[in-house]
């Protein structure tokens, strides 16, 4: 891991200059991979400071068999094979691992929002897009919440953080449908509606955003949206910046409606709950 080889400390500031020198990419990806880390407990984020390193990196290293196990119970939850609540215990029993390896587990997990401590020694499993009445909750709640960002009386967009996103979105318009990286689309996307949130400048607002966006990521089944769809989003989003730079937040907040009631639409099986989620080779949905 670069991080680790880089010697910091924790409380140490982590420059987002010095990793898109390391690895010759824009900030977008980057501010996605540290918000990742951010997610797995290893990076905090401060407002307007940027990303200081929250504990021992070295001592936080993950075991390939703990990173195993993580995965393990993500797919076996997603897949309705593990249970609402769980103990450290009945892991143990279903993993065969020990109980240091089912513990860390679960605080990684709870560290990303995926699970909370109850009491005794039970764990409950968040809400998660694991269906499609859950992925359309969140999305409809997003048409809710992601409009009144641009309401709130501090709202102010980073010029560098918008040029970046404004940069990113061109390339992924001048690609077009046939060669779009998925996983590309879907870090842009997520970078584009947290830096809205971000810029609302409250707190709240932004991380439900936050929350929102774990939740895709970590969504093992995803609605299939043509590739056409994706790029008229990014045009989408590229029109929402353009109102904001030019003052219009009024403009920006039904341009972001709009857009989300679009991507809603866009999903066939929210039209159609009858049919079974689509598992396996999918595109993620933007």
């Amino acid at each position: 891991m670069w991080l680790r080889r880089q010697d910091l400390k924790p409380g140490d500031h982590v420059p987002e200059r010095l990793v898109t020198e390391a690895f010759h990419v824009s900030r977008t990806p980057v501010r996605a991979a540290l918000t990742l880390l951010v997610q797995r407990g290893l990076l905090e984020r401060r407002d307007r400071r940027g990303f200081f390193v929250a504990g021992d990196l070295q001592a936080t290293a993950d075991a390939p068999e703990q990173t195993g196990l993580h995965a393990a119970i993500l797919r076996d939850r997603f897949s309705k094979r593990l249970e609402s609540e769980v103990t450290a215990a009945r892991l143990m029993k279903r993993y065969r691992v020990s109980r240091p390896e089912a513990m860390r587990a679960l605080t990684r997990l709870q560290q990303e929002g995926i699970v909370e401590r109850a009491l005794g020694q039970r764990w409950v499993f968040l809400p998660a897009l694991d269906s499609l009445r859950s992925q359309e909750e969140s999305h409809r709640f997003r048409l809710v919440l992601e409009p009144a960002a641009f309401e709130q009386p501090g709202f102010a967009l980073d010029r560098a953080r918008a040029r970046e996103l404004r940069l990113a979105l061109n390339e992924m318009i001048l690609q077009g449908p046939a060669a779009l990286d998925m996983k590309r689309v879907l870090d842009t996307d997520i970078a584009f509606h947290e830096a809205m949130g971000e810029a609302s400048q409250n707190r709240f607002l932004a991380d439900a955003i936050r929350r929102q966006s774990r939740l895709r990521r970590l969504a093992t089944s995803s609605m299939q949206v043509p590739p056409p769809r994706l790029v008229e989003s990014c045009r989408e989003h590229l029109a929402i910046l353009d109102a904001v730079e030019a003052g219009d937040l009024a403009r920006a907040a039904t341009l972001m409606r709009e857009h989300l009631a679009a991507s809603l639409r866009a999903r066939p099986g929210f039209v159609n709950r009858g049919a079974p989620p689509m598992l396996g080779g999918l595109r993620r949905a933007v």
